[in-house]
C-alpha cells in the first residue's frame, strides 16, 4: 500500500511538471513571437549598417589612384570615317577619353573592365588620351597620346613611259623599264609584284617582253587602305 500511494504521488508530481514545461513553452513562444522577430530584425539592420558603414569608409580612406586604362590594338590609318576604341580598366571605374579635344565618359564593366567609345574622324590626323577614376573618385595618369590619320581619297597613279599599246621590236627593245610616280609612303604592285618605291614616290620595273601582247597590271595602294589601278599593253615582235 505504501509503495501504492508513492507512485501516486510521483505521477501526479510529473504531471504537474509536464503540464508546467508545456505553459513555459507557449510563453516562450508568445515572447519570441512578439519580441524576438523585432529584435531579430533590428540587430540585422544594424548588423547590415555596420558593413556599409565600413565600405563607405573603405572608400573614403582609398586614395591610391587606378592604373590608367589599356586601348585595344587599333588601325593607326583608316580609310572609315567612323572607329569603335575599346579597350580596359579597373572594374567599375568610370574612364574618360579625349578624342580632338572633346571628353565623353563611359562606365567601365563591373566584371572584366571592358569599355567602349564610338567615335568620329575628321581628315587627317586625330588624336586621343584616356583617364579612369574609381569609385572613391581617385582619376589615373593620363595615358600617352594616340593619333589615328584618316583618309579616304585614292593615291595619284602616272605611268611616265611606256605609253598603253606600245609596240617594240627586236632583241634590243625586248627589256622595258615601266617608269612611274605615286604618292609617298605607297607601296606599288605590277602584276602582284612589289615594286621599290623611292622616298618621292617615283618608281621603276624592269621587265623583258614575251612575244605578243604584255599586259601589266600597275596598283597603288596608301597606308589607309585606298587604291588607284593603271593597266597597260605593250606589244613585242621579234
Amino acid at each position: 500500500m505504501a509503495y501504492s500511494r508513492l507512485a501516486s504521488v510521483e505521477e501526479r508530481r510529473n504531471t504537474r511538471n509536464a503540464i508546467l514545461l508545456v505553459i513555459l513553452t507557449i510563453i516562450v513562444g508568445l515572447v519570441l513571437f512578439f519580441f524576438g522577430v523585432p529584435i531579430l530584425g533590428k540587430f540585422t539592420t544594424f548588423v547590415a549598417s555596420l558593413k556599409k558603414t565600413k565600405s563607405v569608409s573603405s572608400q573614403l580612406n582609398d586614395t591610391t589612384p587606378p592604373a590608367p586604362p589599356q586601348f585595344d590594338t587599333f588601325s593607326e590609318f583608316t580609310n572609315k570615317n567612323k572607329i569603335t576604341l575599346t579597350g580596359r580598366a579597373e572594374p567599375g571605374s568610370t574612364v574618360k577619353i579625349t578624342f580632338n579635344g572633346q571628353s565623353q565618359e563611359t562606365q567601365t564593366n563591373s566584371t572584366n573592365g571592358n569599355f567602349s567609345f564610338d567615335e568620329n574622324l575628321v581628315n587627317g590626323e586625330n588624336d586621343f588620351l584616356g583617364t579612369a577614376k574609381d569609385t572613391a573618385g581617385n582619376e589615373s595618369q593620363p595615358t600617352k597620346t594616340y593619333k589615328i590619320y584618316f583618309n579616304n581619297k585614292p593615291p595619284s597613279l602616272n605611268i611616265n613611259s611606256p605609253s598603253d599599246g606600245a609596240q617594240f621590236f627586236g632583241t634590243n627593245q625586248r627589256q622595258v623599264t615601266i617608269d612611274g610616280k605615286t604618292d609617298v609612303n605607297v607601296q606599288v604592285t605590277i602584276n602582284d609584284r612589289i615594286v621599290f618605291v623611292e622616298d618621292d614616290g617615283s618608281f621603276q620595273f624592269t621587265t623583258t617582253l614575251s612575244e605578243g601582247q604584255n599586259k601589266f597590271a600597275i596598283k597603288a595602294t596608301d597606308q589607309a587602305g585606298n587604291s588607284s589601278e593603271k593597266d597597260i599593253t605593250l606589244s613585242f615582235s621579234p
